[in-house]
């Protein structure tokens, strides 16, 4: 059986001003009616129902998750005392199940990804869960990419492994980071380059082997806390467990070094909506190139987007800009720096707008 883990911890610092710290980016509907998490959870439900999906994240968010998902049991909602990145939150959500199910396999999903294509990506997520069954294998999902994108760390494709349900599961060759434009071109052409999408399904036993391995500082903490790990004194021992544990991705800390990780590529329109900017595959945009959200009057101007909930939004002239209106606040920037949107809330914190972040 499938368990789904939600990673939930995100703060979506570069969807101000939609979002605050209160209600990052998962918690909004920037993709579509649902807000992405509950879209999340709904996409996994075929294979995963809500007795086995369990989100972790961060203690300021949980009441308004369980909120936006009343059918989860509360205690499946888990709060990390503090942000320590992804392999500390796998970590936690692996020994938990374990408890619960020690043959349990695992689906690690981020609660802020949108994608297109959900047939394909469940065919892609039942044939990942038998391949991790198959053995001791971490498995991964690599995105066939159709531009030489520089936003996104790569996965090399090695020899075929195996072959499930007429799809090939591929050694991992290599893990590449974020590229420049030419070494971008290159993975492009060579066919054999995947973007890394943060999805993984594994064994629990698996990735708590590789976890020993890998981390043993991390599954020190853990183990030492195990027998209060799905009790009421739960909480408590994580902010001790917690408190010294090392940040680290499951990328940097496990996968990279690993040498049984395999990878499914899958075209599943899939698009981890890092930025308003990439929010231009997400809402159809018009014979100008202009995506809106709300309502906006747009006249000869060109591959602008536009969220616009509350009151009507007129651009003229003007071409590849962002803007974003919410009642407290309103932003505008050029598309080519709707990246760096995490810069302007640290100058808003320090000129005394905390109250907006």
């Amino acid at each position: 059986m499938i368990h789904a883990v939600i990673m939930a911890g995100g703060s979506g610092t570069r969807f101000w001003p939609q979002s605050r710290r209160t209600r990052p980016k998962q918690l909004l509907h920037i993709t579509g009616e649902n807000t992405m998490i509950r879209a999340t959870v709904e996409r996994i439900l075929p294979e995963a129902p809500f007795q086995r999906i369990m989100v972790v994240t961060r203690t300021l968010h949980a009441d308004e998750i369980r909120n936006q998902l009343p059918e989860l049991q509360p205690e499946m909602v888990v709060e990390e005392p503090v942000g320590r990145n992804t392999a500390p939150c796998i970590a936690l959500a692996a020994y938990k199940i374990r408890k619960k199910d020690p043959d349990a396999v695992m689906a690690v999903l981020p609660a802020d990804h949108r994608i297109g294509k959900e047939k394909e990506f469940l065919l892609s997520l039942r044939t990942a869960a038998e391949a991790a069954a198959a053995g001791d294998y971490l498995v991964t999902f690599g995105i066939i990419p159709h531009r030489a994108e520089t936003g996104y760390g790569y996965i090399k494709l090695g020899p075929v492994e195996m072959e499930l349900r007429g799809t090939r599961v591929h050694r991992v060759e290599e893990f590449a980071e974020k590229p420049d434009a030419a070494t971008a071109e290159v993975y492009l052409r060579s066919g054999c380059y995947m973007w890394n999408s943060g999805m993984f399904v594994w064994k629990v036993s698996s990735i708590i082997k590789a976890i020993q391995c890998h981390l043993p500082d991390i599954a020190r903490a853990l183990e030492d806390i195990l027998p209060v790990l799905n009790t009421p004194d739960e909480p408590e021992a994580l902010k001790e467990a917690y408190e010294n544990m090392q940040s680290i991705s499951v990328d940097y800390g496990i996968l990279e070094q690993a040498r049984n990780v395999l990878c499914i590529a899958a075209d599943l329109a899939w698009n981890d909506v890092g930025s308003w900017s990439s929010l231009t595959e997400v809402w159809d945009p018009d014979k100008e190139g202009n995506s809106i959200q709300g309502e906006a009057l747009l006249l000869d101007s060109r591959n602008c987007i536009v969220s616009s909930p509350h009151k009507l939004v007129t651009l003229l002239g003007v071409e590849d800009l962002v803007v974003v209106d919410t009642p407290d606040a309103i932003m505008v920037c050029r598309r080519d720096k709707a990246q760096d949107v995490k810069i302007l809330r640290e100058e808003l914190k320090k000129r005394g707008y905390d109250h907006l972040l």
